[in-house]
């Protein structure tokens, strides 16, 4: 089982949510991480995605870019979000897409300080476009730590 597939599983089944919303993380390449919903069970009254939603699947999105950068450097980690600031920019119709790429610098980063301390801390950028444009963009610190039994 791949790591990508790993993390498909945890979110799939600890997080009860996850299921409902329809999230699934779509790709990882090593740096960029897609995470996606359909509009249907994420609706709002307007027609378009529920800003609730949106948070959601931004915040899985970064949570899984750092959780997969571990990962594949051997760590079974526990990660959380810790912090967040989310700019609503415009409404989305369609399918809930969100990406986030792990900067080479920052991925040497979050490696050193989980390597010295048993825990690291990163600020990763969240977007969800509609069409060509920026619908919602998510600033968000995560944590993560190594787990007793690693």
């Amino acid at each position: 089982m791949t790591h990508l597939d790993q993390v498909r599983r945890k979110l799939q089944e600890q997080v009860p949510l996850i299921r409902h919303m329809g999230v699934e993380v779509v790709s990882w390449d090593g740096a960029t991480v897609v995470v996606e919903a359909p509009l249907e069970p994420n609706l709002n009254t307007h027609g378009t995605a529920f800003g609730g939603s949106l948070y959601c699947v931004g915040a899985m999105t970064g949570w899984s870019a750092l959780h997969l950068t571990l990962m594949d450097a051997g760590h079974h980690p526990s990660v959380w979000v810790a912090k967040g600031e989310v700019v609503y920019l415009k409404p989305v119709r369609g399918i809930l897409r969100a990406t986030a790429t792990i900067t080479p610098q920052q991925r040497d980063n979050i490696l050193q300080a989980y390597a010295n301390k048993g825990r690291t801390k990163t600020l990763i950028d969240i977007v969800i476009k509609q069409g060509d444009d920026d619908a919602m963009t998510l600033t968000a610190t995560y944590a993560a730590r190594r787990p007793e039994d690693e």
